[in-house]
């Protein structure tokens, strides 16, 4: 397996963060399932699925805020 990847799990460390949690119950199991049949990958929560799928489009469906601060090209004469 190369990696584990995931959003916050609901232990000690996570504890002031904001946001969806997964149990370490479904995480563990979610491993194991991935060992048993093979996989190289867990993507072990949707938050993780989504940015993983937007990786490979533009920049700015990762970073909305990027769409307002194009400018138009102006050409500039020496």
């Amino acid at each position: 397996m190369t990696g584990v990847h995931m959003g916050y799990v609901e232990i000690r460390m996570a504890a002031r963060a904001d946001g969806p949690k997964m149990q370490p119950t479904e995480l563990v199991t979610k491993v194991y399932d991935a060992v048993e049949t093979g996989e190289y990958e867990v993507i072990a929560d949707e938050l993780t699925a989504q940015v993983k799928a937007a990786l490979s489009g533009p920049v700015e469906a990762l970073y909305p805020e990027l769409r307002d601060t194009r400018a138009p090209l102006v050409a500039v004469e020496e």
